[in-house]
């Protein structure tokens, strides 16, 4: 064999290796990220068609007048008069407070207020229990429907002995709801 047969031979040989090399890589690292771009590439497609059918649906409900009005999703208090929502408002307060183990001491119902076309109706409530008590009572009204907004909080606790804990709070707050169309 003469050099240039071997030098021939030789490149054969790097060439053959170099293309072995490629196809490992090939097979490996590329191959597994070509995967991952496929993947991807679904997933983004998927998404594009779920946005296309909601736009679709928006699109539909707003040119058929069938976007829920805030009164009919539960947000505001019924059209009905405020004597009944101030009642309503009470009655939920109450029923809140018995499941939270809270006593009510007294309620009082603030002044209605126009806001933006809507009333917002609202009454203080003075109560004592403990503070589980009261973070369940605070959570069982702000998981009402139609929403309640809970306002001015003030806590104090009873007068004892220094060295005890209290074992019983006494705490007023003010509860407020919306009614659409402020009569």
């Amino acid at each position: 064999m003469t050099i240039t047969e071997r030098t021939m031979v030789g490149r054969a040989a790097s060439v053959a290796i170099l293309l072995l090399v490629l196809g490992a890589v090939w097979i490996g690292p590329v191959s597994a990220y070509l995967g991952q771009i496929g993947t991807g590439t679904d997933q983004i497609a998927s998404k594009e068609a779920l946005l296309r059918r909601y736009r679709a649906l928006a699109e539909a409900a707003t040119s058929d007048k069938l976007a829920p009005t805030p009164s009919d999703s539960g947000l505001l208090f019924p059209e009905i008069p405020d004597s009944q929502v101030v009642a309503l408002l009470q009655e939920t307060i109450k029923s809140a407070a018995a499941a939270a183990q809270i006593q009510v001491r007294g309620m009082q119902v603030l002044r209605m207020e126009n806001l933006s076309g809507n009333a917002r109706i609202g009454i203080r409530v003075s109560a004592s229990g403990d503070i589980a008590s009261l973070g369940r009572l605070l959570y069982a009204v702000e998981a009402a429907r139609p929403l309640l907004y809970p306002d001015n909080l003030n806590i104090q606790s009873r007068a004892g002995s220094a060295a005890a804990v209290p074992a019983s709070l006494e705490f007023q707050f003010d509860v407020s709801g919306f009614k659409a169309g402020g009569s």
